[in-house]
């Protein structure tokens, strides 16, 4: 029973809480400065999300030796 406790929790937070704020902002149920709010964090978020990505990656190529010269 709590791995499909876990599995609910999981759904809810990537697909029911998304939906519901997507479908607020829809239906202007949401008033607009949370609709700017929204965007805002989302926009934040897509950017720390893809560059501590690429920072990360680098960090473990540079990490391993991957580039490094080998005669």
């Amino acid at each position: 029973m709590n791995n499909f406790i876990k599995l609910l929790g999981v759904l809810v937070v990537t697909v029911v809480i998304p939906l519901a704020v997507l479908l607020g902002i829809w239906a202007n149920i949401l008033p607009q400065s949370l609709q700017v709010y929204i965007a805002a964090a989302a926009v934040i978020a897509s950017i720390v999300f893809i560059v501590g990505g690429n920072l990360y990656l680098m960090w473990d190529d540079i990490r391993s030796g991957r580039y490094s010269k080998r005669s």
